[in-house]
């Protein structure tokens, strides 16, 4: 089964971070490995394919990441959480996912990103607690 892709555009790769961040925290979206950094000439031409119109901005920072959600469903989390960057969910059977996942491998890794930490139910319950 073919992962979906998430697509963050924004102003710096730091405001990046924290979008993919807030998906993992808030959205409840599981990163799967490492999130990488795209060519904005493939950013554009991905946003141009999942949505239809040519984008209107040019921002600095574009990285690609795996999802473990499929598209449907994590639309509808993204549409709850509003991370402060422009996210787009690239569906599996999207021509701009198979070109991104042909790329994938001499793409470079988003240094700096750690996944938060998980925190369990019986963690949060003892910090409630003290």
């Amino acid at each position: 089964m073919k992962n979906t892709l998430v697509l963050v555009r924004t102003d710096s790769f730091d405001k990046a971070m924290v979008a993919l961040a807030d998906l993992t925290r808030y959205g409840g979206i599981k990163i799967l490995g490492d999130p990488r950094i795209i060519q904005p000439a493939i950013s554009d031409w991905a946003f141009e394919k999942v949505v239809g119109e040519k984008p209107r901005k040019k921002p600095k920072a574009h990285v690609v990441a795996q999802i473990d959600l499929p598209p449907a469903k994590a639309i509808g989390r993204l549409r709850k959480i509003h991370p402060p960057a422009h996210v787009i969910v690239i569906p599996p059977e999207s021509p701009a996912h198979e070109e991104i996942m042909r790329l994938w491998p001499t793409l470079e890794k988003l240094r700096g990103f750690h996944k938060p930490k998980v925190v369990s139910k019986e963690e949060e319950n003892e910090e409630a607690e003290e």
